[in-house]
């Protein structure tokens, strides 16, 4: 006699798959966008350092960018 497969289960076990991955990528993106905050925070502090030890303007930074 055949096996009967139990669809309900395997359905369940791969729902419960899904939402613990969905919670992992909720994690990371959460931790990428903690790192991009960082980065552009020390970013910004090099470049007002910059500007101090310069004594340069935001406006005169840009014009030198602009060229």
């Amino acid at each position: 006699m055949a096996r009967k497969t139990n669809y309900t289960e395997k359905i369940a076990a791969l729902e419960a798959k899904i939402a613990k991955k969905q919670d992992e990528l909720k994690k990371l993106k959460q931790q990428l966008s903690e790192l991009k905050a960082k980065k552009a925070s020390e970013d910004y502090q090099e470049l007002t350092e910059y500007m101090q030890a310069n004594n340069l303007t935001a406006s005169e930074v840009l014009a030198s960018i602009k060229g």
